[in-house]
């Protein structure tokens, strides 16, 4: 039986977003269109509705889980649009605000996650908010190469997702390490496949990897054919890309 279209649910995650966010909504519209135009404005929350409904989560919890990580990644795009003297940007009213609203996002969700009774996911988010400065770092300071960037600013969000499912449904320490690794190498796979990123070859080795993984997490029997977790591969990736990460 396949799971019913997430499209509604990904409008439900929209919409918690702006009320979460409606003291300033307007005044990031911009930062918003700016995150919008990212492959994982979209890809991210449905990954996560995803990876959360295959491990048996309620909805609701789902709901606000794929509404942090949403909140996460716009506070990552909004810090990253502000410059510095060297790439010719004042210090004024509009950097300022940028920096503030960013970190007003993420206690936003901060908040959010102790309302959940969440909080003992902080370490993996201290974590992967680390990994996306010293991304962005690796991209604006060292010219790194695309894939080592989209790695840290990106695909670790799709990481965490998977990490933070896996703990909460209570699997094997082994376990988690594998929905880890399977979530990194999901995020990579489709961050990779959007025009102007990764390399359609880099984008088949993470679903080659993929698909290497899933049989380790799926030691229980659980079907993967007909969920969100395939639905969300198979829409985004190209057919043979979709083949091999599921």
């Amino acid at each position: 039986m396949v799971e019913r279209d997430i499209t509604q649910d990904l409008k439900e995650v929209d919409r918690m977003v702006r009320v979460r966010l409606s003291p300033w909504w307007k005044r990031i519209q911009s930062h918003v269109a700016q995150a919008a135009a990212e492959p994982t404005w979209e890809h991210l929350p449905a990954a996560v509705l995803a990876i959360y409904r295959y491990l048996g989560q309620q909805p609701g919890y789902s709901l606000n889980m794929a509404a942090v990580f949403k909140m996460t990644h716009l506070a990552s795009v909004i810090h990253e649009s502000v410059g510095d003297d060297e790439e010719g940007q004042a210090y004024n009213q509009d950097m300022q605000f940028s920096i503030l609203i960013g970190d007003y996002i993420f206690g936003s969700i901060l908040k959010m996650l102790v309302e959940m009774d969440a909080d003992h996911l902080l370490e993996v988010f201290a974590d992967t908010i680390g990994q996306m400065n010293e991304g962005l770092v690796m991209k604006y300071r060292m010219n790194s190469a695309p894939e080592q960037v989209v790695a840290r600013t990106r695909a670790s969000l799709y990481q965490a997702a998977f990490t933070t499912a896996a703990r909460l449904r209570g699997v094997s320490n082994d376990a988690i390490i594998w929905y880890a690794k399977f979530g990194f190498h999901v995020g990579m796979a489709l961050e990779g496949h959007a025009p102007s990123n990764l390399e359609t070859e880099n984008a088949m080795k993470h679903c080659q990897k993929s698909q290497e993984l899933f049989p380790l997490i799926n030691q229980g029997g659980s079907p993967l054919s007909g969920t969100a977790l395939e639905m969300i591969i198979r829409n985004n990736l190209a057919s043979g890309l979709a083949r091999a990460a599921i």
